[in-house]
């Protein structure tokens, strides 16, 4: 497995003084606004909850999200099935 590979397939979070939050293993964006931002990690899906949100970068091919605003709080949810791809997904194709 090449060290790209690698990065791709881990998901790691890390949060700032509760102001910003990287992500990485990130697969898709499926729904976000002021107050929540749901993602597809290679762990299983990640809602995030805050206020005054922005996604900063979203880089799919990466693997890398950056997210600002008041993070108030966040759960990871089971990949129970494959989804189809969001919007979002199928526009960047």
């Amino acid at each position: 497995m090449s060290e790209n590979e690698n990065l791709y397939t881990q998901s790691n979070l890390f949060i700032e003084n509760r102001q910003k939050l990287r992500l990485t293993g990130v697969k898709d964006v499926d729904n976000y606004d002021e107050e929540a931002v749901s993602v597809q990690t290679q762990q299983g899906d990640l809602v995030i909850h805050g206020q005054n949100l922005k996604i900063t970068k979203l880089d799919v091919e990466s693997g890398e999200l950056l997210v600002d605003g008041l993070i108030s709080s966040f759960f990871y949810q089971e990949n129970v099935a494959q989804k189809p791809a969001s919007l979002f997904g199928r526009f960047m194709k």
